[in-house]
């Protein structure tokens, strides 16, 4: 870990200049977690329009030693949804220490040596393995989350997991009630609309937004009902019910499923097209 001492945070790029005033967020926090001081760290020095920064890499790992240290669910929340969203948005590779990755990693921070790269590398991937282990404690206490905030911790789990495409896509659409994505062969948008009441349960692919053009073509969605050999639907499955997302498992099989184009009635892989986005 880079030390809060050091003067080479001033190297270290955010969204609106350098991170030399981080350490000293840092230290606060620590002494004390002030949740508008934290936010006003990550939302305004460490991402901006779903871009993680130099200093954000430096600064997760002190983030979760907070975690590991804290005795307050709060805390452990919001470190874990909010270090799972900037691996969500991290354009790092994490594999084994090989030359590729150094080299991705030095050409990202030019002002560090060898060795300081590696640390910093070192430090974030071995922090985002301690914090993927504090999942089981938020499962014991998942009668304390909210509703609202199940599908960040899903998606934070998703990252840390190495499911980027799907954390990102979880965020996007973490009402579930819309999707939109585009056909492979024709590149038109779809709009695809999950219909559930009394009497009808389908997901609907319309060639316009059904909000604003009423009367807008559709096709049906044909789910998969053996979904759970797609192996990052298994995993979203057994996670979503270790959330008791009870509600979200339903949306499985039509996100494994397949669906003619509205426009020009080629078959797709829903899952396909709608991570294709966040690649």
């Amino acid at each position: 870990m880079l030390s809060l001492t050091s003067t080479k945070w001033e190297l270290l790029d955010g969204p609106y200049g350098n991170g030399g005033h981080i350490p000293l967020q840092i230290q606060q926090l620590q002494q004390d977690y002030d949740q508008e001081q934290a936010t006003a760290l990550y939302y305004e020095e460490l991402y901006h329009q779903n871009t993680i920064y130099p200093c954000t890499y430096v600064t997760v790992p002190y983030l979760v030693e907070l975690a590991l240290h804290t005795s307050e669910h709060y805390i452990l929340t919001d470190i874990y949804i909010v270090c799972g969203m900037f691996e969500a948005w991290n354009q790092l590779p994490l594999s084994s220490y090989d030359e590729d990755v150094v080299d991705a990693w030095r050409s990202y921070f030019v002002d560090f040596d060898e060795n300081e790269v590696k640390d910093i590398y070192q430090s974030y991937t071995d922090s985002l393995m301690q914090l993927q282990q504090r999942m089981t404690e938020l499962i014991i206490q998942i009668d304390q989350v909210e509703e609202s905030e199940k599908m960040y911790i899903l998606s934070a789990t998703a990252a840390l997991h190495g499911y980027r495409q799907w954390a990102k896509c979880l965020l996007m659409y973490s009402d579930g009630e819309e999707y939109i994505l585009d056909c492979s062969h024709c590149d038109q948008p779809i709009y695809i609309w999950p219909v559930n009441d009394s009497n009808i349960t389908e997901w609907r692919a319309y060639s316009e937004d059904p909000v604003i053009q009423t009367g807008a073509t559709f096709e049906k969605v044909i789910p998969d009902l053996e979904y759970a050999h797609q192996i990052d639907l298994n995993w979203l499955y057994t996670y979503m019910g270790s959330l008791q997302m009870s509600s979200w498992l339903a949306q499985l099989p039509y996100l494994g499923g397949r669906v003619k184009c509205p426009h020009c009635s080629d078959d797709i892989c829903v899952k396909e097209q709608l991570l294709q986005q966040f690649s």
